[in-house]
């Protein structure tokens, strides 16, 4: 059946041009140059009795593209482009570019066949799309002559110029390829699946040989049959396949190998079926694409034997990394070739970036995060989400950004601020309940500032029990600080208490408070720590004269709301938890008014010791690289020591009482606060966090003013409205306000 469709193939295709189609064919007859007619490159031309020395000429040297047979865009197999009546009688001439839309000459033994082609004139394109058959190709110039057909073409080619010469996937050219140009001219561009048969380079070298076709995830192949001479092979990802010798550059100094790494098994190699001659010294260039996943460690055999290894043992192979700085590969030994083996080693990848920073440039203040990552990642399973996480750090090109990316995947900023922002919270409460005791209504026992007028006008009238409501507003500002973002944070709460007098110097009381907190990074990737904060307190406060002395025990429980963003290079992931946390206070604090009529100076010293526990946690939203975070513990022990003046204005039956106050917090026991984590794919370790460390020294300077209504009376009450301002020298700083509304009965 197959010689019959072929058969009906050539009638249909004959009978489509015969007879007016192949009337109107050039006739180029006899010796001599022929111009192409407009017939000829409309409808094809035949070529008879040119005796060796007739010679289609097209076109124009710097002339517009010429074509022949553009009536053939169907690429028809038959007729012919260009025919002739007898092998090696005909030749061509490219003077101009030009696409030739079918075959010239017929396939051997047969024939016939042309005697010469010649073309590629500087800047010019000569692109054959069916089979070339001639004796000899000649690439003229410094132009292209494209092989295009997909299948066999015939013919020994040289440059005579420094040219190319491109086969498209798939296709062949028989005969051997040289230059008469001189060394390191002439460029072949081999497509994949494309084969030179013959030798290339001949015994001076070609300029390039180019494997093209392939991707980063499978590279294509291409064959040279015979033996390679050149002075530069660029392989991308692909394969080279030599049957004969490989010998670079012909032994000159600047042999060059370009290849293309885009994983363990996808990249440029060279296999030779000879031996390999390489010279003294060998330079291979590496690119690595983004996306590539290459581990340290990974061997990759360049230049080997499809046989029995054979050639240059000693050349020293110098390998350097075009497109990504951080990606660093050594040769294999280091101390040069083993019989012709190019082998080069991964040493160094963008993920190791932090853990070899570069001399004289500037640490980046990611990089204490991110380095106790990188082991951890490096041996994490290749599951998708963890291959896709190390690749988009591996396609960054920068120190900096690979150590952002990775301090991404470690625990957020919000997160490592919680506990001191917990710590931060508690002696919110303590400031209301020192408040509440230090500052009561005008009879009550425990008023400290009330005029000695007052005092005495309300003697007898002496409250039994009081309830309060107080409020607060605070927000802290934290300057950026060992590698973590600056960050804000709110705490909004109120307490309401009940007290009462159990003689005539003790009051004791409850207060029960909540509080919600949020925490925010203020720049750079987003994250987030929420809390709600729900606290009970047991207090006493003890007169004796002007000294006073007030303590209390509290406790609060926490429940957190984590949320931070991974945005990387094609991955965007937003992982979160929720959990909860305690903290436990104890506070003390003591004082000595000293008055001077209406006017009251209170020096004060406290001491508060706060512990602050997290609970263990478990991230969504990220796969394998969320986090399993251990839970946490920090004990913090401050001490207070300040002073407050104040002044009683009297205006009806109200009394007025401004007040300025200052304080020195010292952090006797400051701890650094820190996270054990790993990331949820199996078998990952754990790896230790640092964090902020609290300033050691905080200031506090503020102002406040309490309207009370002093009759006398059983049931008074009394508002507060009290602002402060807390600043210190590692660049943290928070303003509070806080709003009371005192009653006695």
């Amino acid at each position: 059946m197959k010689p019959i469709t072929a058969s009906l193939t050539v009638a249909v295709a004959l009978t489509a041009w015969a007879p007016a189609s192949f009337a109107q064919r050039q006739s180029a007859v006899g010796p001599g140059n022929i111009p192409l007619s407009a017939s000829g490159t409309t409808y094809g031309v035949d070529m008879t009795g040119s005796a060796t020395t007739g010679t289609l000429v097209v076109g124009t040297v710097g002339g517009p593209e010429t074509d022949i047979f553009t009536n053939n865009t169907a690429l028809a197999i038959t007729p012919l482009a260009v025919s002739t009546d007898a092998s090696n009688q005909s030749s061509i001439l490219f003077n101009s570019s030009s696409t030739v839309y079918g075959g010239i000459g017929t396939i051997l033994p047969g024939g016939p066949v042309f005697l010469n082609i010649s073309g590629a004139t500087a800047n010019s394109t000569v692109n054959f799309l069916g089979g070339v058959y001639a004796t000899t190709i000649d690439v003229t110039g410094t132009g292209t002559m494209n092989f295009n057909n997909g299948g066999f073409n015939d013919g020994a080619t040289n440059f005579g110029a420094d040219g190319t010469v491109s086969l498209a996937p798939n296709t062949t050219l028989i005969g051997a390829l040289t230059t008469t140009a001189g060394a390191d001219t002439g460029t072949l561009n081999l497509g994949n699946a494309s084969e030179l048969n013959g030798a290339a380079g001949g015994a001076i070298g070609l300029k390039a040989i180019n494997v093209l076709g392939g991707s980063n995830l499978a590279g294509g192949s291409a064959t040279i049959s015979g033996a390679v001479d050149a002075y530069a092979i660029n392989l991308g990802t692909n394969t080279l396949n030599i049957g004969g010798a490989l010998t670079l550059a012909n032994m000159t100094p600047s042999r060059v190998i370009n290849t293309t790494i885009a994983s363990q098994s996808v990249y440029g190699n060279i296999r030779v079926s000879g031996s390999t001659s390489l010279g003294p010294t060998l330079s291979v260039l590496v690119a690595v694409p983004a996306g590539a996943l290459i581990n340290v460690g990974l061997q990759f055999n360049i230049v080997a034997s499809n046989s029995a290894q054979s050639g240059t043992s000693g050349s020293v192979v110098t390998v350097q990394d075009p497109t990504n700085p951080l990606y660093k590969f050594a040769p294999f030994p280091l101390a040069g070739t083993a019989l012709g083996l190019v082998e080069i080693i991964a040493v160094s990848t963008p993920l190791q970036a932090p853990l070899t920073p570069t001399p004289g440039n500037p640490i980046p203040p990611t990089q204490p995060i991110a380095a106790p990552l990188v082991p951890i990642l490096v041996n994490l399973p290749p599951t998708p989400g963890v291959t896709s996480v190390i690749t988009a750090i591996n396609s960054l090109t920068t120190a900096p950004a690979v150590d952002n990316a990775i301090a991404q995947l470690a625990p957020s900023t919000a997160a490592m601020a919680a506990p001191l922002v917990a710590f931060q919270g508690s002696r919110e409460f303590q400031n209301l309940i020192s408040a509440r005791l230090q500052n009561t209504v005008c009879s009550d026992i425990n008023n400290r500032q009330a005029t000695l007028d007052a005092a005495a006008a309300c003697q007898g009238v002496e409250p039994k029990a009081g309830w309060w409501l107080k409020g607060f507003g605070y927000e802290g500002d934290q300057s950026a600080q060992h590698g973590y973002s600056a960050y804000q944070s709110t705490i909004v709460g109120t307490m309401v208490g009940f007290d009462t007098p159990i003689d005539a110097n003790t009051r004791v009381g409850i207060g029960l408070g909540y509080a919600h907190t949020g925490i925010s990074q203020k720049s750079g990737i987003a994250s987030s720590t929420d809390s709600s904060t729900y606290q009970a307190t047991a207090y006493v406060g003890h007169d004796i004269g002007p000294w006073f002395m007030d303590a209390d025990l509290a406790f609060g429980w926490n429940d957190y709301t984590g949320r931070r963003q991974i945005s990387l290079p094609g991955v965007s992931l937003s992982p979160h938890a929720n959990y909860d946390g305690q903290q436990y206070s104890a506070f003390a604090i003591t004082g000595y008014n000293f008055y001077a009529g209406t006017v009251t100076f209170t020096p004060l010293a406290s001491l508060q010791y706060t512990k602050v526990n997290l609970a263990s946690y478990h991230e969504t939203g990220a796969g394998d690289v969320g986090l399993n975070v251990k839970s946490q513990s920090y004990n913090f022990l401050e001490s207070g020591l300040g002073a407050r003046i104040s002044d009683n204005l009297h205006y009806g039956a109200l009394t007025y009482v401004p007040d300025l106050h200052a304080k020195w917090l010292h952090e006797l026991n400051n701890p650094s606060i820190s996270q054990s984590a790993a990331f949820a794919a199996a078998s990952s370790s754990y790896f230790s966090t640092p964090g902020m460390k609290p300033p050691a020294d905080t200031f506090d300077i503020g102002a406040g003013l309490t309207l009370l209504s002093c009759a006398c009376t059983a049931r008074t009450w009394s508002i507060e409205a009290v602002y402060d301002h807390y600043f210190s020298a590692g660049g943290a700083s928070a303003d509070q306000g806080m709003l009371r509304y005192t009653h006695t009965f």
